[in-house]
């Protein structure tokens, strides 16, 4: 199942989305599994959160966006 994911580019500061080919996390599953994906803001290989969404070397402050959701 695809799911959409909304994150911050930690380069340039633009939200970003992008569809995850992969299920949603299953209960029990560890919650800081990253994925790798090509941004398209800055053309960079960054690390996403498969749960929350939020960019692995964002800056302190940042939250994540919103959470991944279903596509439908």
């Amino acid at each position: 199942m695809q799911r959409q994911i909304l994150f911050k580019c930690p380069r340039t500061g633009m939200n970003v989305q992008l569809p995850l080919d992969q299920d949603a996390p299953e209960p029990g599953k560890p919650k800081d599994t990253y994925v790798s994906v090509s941004c398209p803001a800055c053309m960079s290989l960054h690390f996403v959160n498969s749960a929350t969404g939020a960019a692995l070397g964002g800056l302190a402050g940042d939250a994540p966006l919103i959470r991944a959701q279903d596509a439908t």
